[in-house]
């Protein structure tokens, strides 16, 4: 049987399951996952080969168009998950959503620049900038307590 398994590679779940024979398929109808503080990696793409992302090194995640990219700081990686199930594993006290297409760690915030019609632009430690947009403002000033 094949299951897409949303475990780290040294999870006591992973290999329990792959000891009974349990395949892990990214194409599965069928899959597995644990939520919140104990996920630590996310799996990625780059080309034809799978990598183990740590959530640690994880600066934001952003959908543009049907890709979901995962930006660190050394990569870029595509991730075949979509941004709502990212937004429900991750760990709520390290990510927050800030708009319909970003999702940003928060401890890879380097500097939040306040901007007209209720946006907050931030830099982060990786040099890119993203953007609070208006429906999600009040949700970051109130978790940021700004």
């Amino acid at each position: 049987m094949d299951i897409k398994m949303m475990l780290d590679p040294d999870d006591q779940m992973r290999k329990e399951l792959e000891a009974m024979g349990i395949r892990d398929a990214q194409d599965s109808e069928y899959e597995i996952r644990r939520r919140g503080k104990g996920l630590r990696y996310l799996l990625g793409r780059k080309e034809d080969q799978q990598f183990y992302i740590s959530v640690e090194d994880i600066i934001f995640i952003e959908s543009m168009g049907h890709d979901i990219l995962i930006h660190t700081r050394d990569d870029i990686y595509n991730t075949s998950e979509r941004l709502k199930n990212l937004e429900v594993i991750l760990d709520p006290d390290k990510f927050l959503r800030i708009s319909n297409s970003v999702i940003v760690n928060l401890k890879q915030i380097k500097r939040i620049e306040s901007s007209l019609m209720q946006k907050f632009i931030l830099h982060m430690t990786s040099g890119s900038k993203v953007y609070v947009t208006r429906g999600y403002y009040y949700i970051f000033r109130d978790r940021l307590g700004i």
